[in-house]
């Protein structure tokens, strides 16, 4: 499906690197949750900004060599033992973060969900992206007006209002009646610590909504 000419030129400012531009445009052909984000945006005047993409693998460490060509440099990694997955954050000056994760390899086979993902569609597309909303729109408004266009949230909003990050994945698409990609929405609020906006991940909520990734 090709996209619409809002979306193409959203994407526009990410030609500049060829590699991760077609990896976005693969996306939002095949998220349909996207294109109606999209459409959201343009209605109601919301500059549709890209938060953080998200790639699944067997293993993190041999998938991020190609970012690291790319400029994108190493930040944190986040731990999930018990759950039996894990996840490192590469930073760029120009692109959006990069939340690569992968399933440990002596992880119980119900905990496998990266790997079952990647064994099933490889570690070349992204699993989801996060849009990052405006400034004052609470995720519920985002919500909603997504839900008027038909797209469905299994979940729940992970992050009580006000806190400093909140975010919910969309339904998976799913393809060979195997879940695929999610879209996620993320309100980014000021740490009440620092001033600032919020630009890291929160532990407990990403496995959360791993778990949403399913559903």
């Amino acid at each position: 499906m090709s996209l619409n000419h809002y979306l193409q030129n959203v994407l526009e400012k990410y030609k500049g690197e060829k590699s991760i531009h077609e990896q976005l445009v693969v996306y939002f052909e095949k998220n349909l949750a996207a294109r109606k984000y999209g459409e959201v945006c343009h209605e109601h005047n919301w500059d549709f900004v890209i938060d953080h993409l998200t790639v699944r693998t067997y293993s993190i460490d041999k998938a991020a060599e190609h970012y690291i060509k790319l400029g994108y440099k190493y930040d944190e990694t986040i731990t999930y033992g018990d759950e039996g997955w894990y996840a490192k954050v590469y930073r760029h000056e120009k692109f959006p973060a990069l939340f690569v994760d992968q399933s440990y390899d002596d992880a119980k086979s119900d905990q496998q969900i990266i790997k079952k993902w990647v064994d099933k569609f490889g570690d070349k597309e992204f699993h989801h992206i996060a849009v990052l909303l405006p400034q004052g729109v609470e995720i519920e408004e985002a919500i909603d007006y997504l839900k008027k266009k038909g797209v469905n949230f299994p979940g729940k909003v992970t992050g009580p209002k006000g806190t400093r990050l909140r975010q919910i994945f969309t339904q998976a698409e799913v393809i060979d009646n195997f879940p695929y990609s999610v879209l996620e929405l993320a309100q980014r609020n000021k740490d009440p610590k620092t001033g600032k906006y919020y630009t890291g991940f929160i532990h407990e909520q990403a496995d959360s909504l791993m778990k949403d990734s399913v559903l």
